[in-house]
């Protein structure tokens, strides 16, 4: 289907490029494709599971259900820090939260932010690709310092809880790793 989408600036160039679905029809046939598809490979009881989990900030059942919803839907063609990005922010608008990505927070863009405006928290990621599984612990204590150094939870004011975690993804793997206060 990726040869449905064009580029929204034709002069923006670089790694990462916005893309566009060029009209409604087109737009119609990806968001059914990619609806149905969701829908048949991933059990929402399960992303409702991580998502519990990512609240009550257990690091130890979040990483087991992220890795178990990577092995059921990851190609081994995807392995590419964007990708992974997708795939969560694919997994929590798949059970119904808004999610804020790449977008402006603090000194940088988080790559996910996402709020509970009725519960008053949120929860900030930051993702990293790791080359190999034993940079897995490294590469998201990185993602960890960048949220610090960043700033990433300055100016979410009124939220009583801010939840921060650093994720790296080795393949079908993932090591989650909760910013403590010091």
């Amino acid at each position: 289907m990726t040869g449905y989408v064009t580029k929204a600036d034709a002069d923006e160039e670089g790694e990462t490029v916005s893309l566009k679905i060029p009209n409604r029809e087109i737009a119609s046939i990806f968001e059914d494709t990619v609806v149905k598809l969701f829908k048949e490979t991933i059990d929402t009881s399960m992303q409702r599971s991580m998502m519990e989990a990512f609240w009550n900030r257990d690091t130890v059942e979040a990483e087991r259900i992220v890795s178990e919803l990577l092995w059921r839907t990851i190609s081994y063609n995807d392995y590419h820090e964007n990708y992974y990005h997708a795939f969560l922010a694919g997994a929590f608008v798949g059970i119904g939260y808004e999610v804020e990505s790449n977008k402006e927070n603090g000194l940088g863009r988080p790559d996910i932010l996402l709020k509970d405006d009725d519960n008053r928290r949120v929860i900030i990621i930051e993702a990293k690709k790791s080359e190999r599984k034993s940079n897995l612990d490294k590469d998201s204590d990185e993602a960890l310092d960048q949220i610090v150094t960043e700033r990433y939870a300055e100016g979410l004011y009124g939220y009583e809880q801010i939840i921060c975690y650093g994720i790296a993804f080795f393949q079908k793997q993932a090591k989650i790793k909760l910013l403590r206060k010091k």
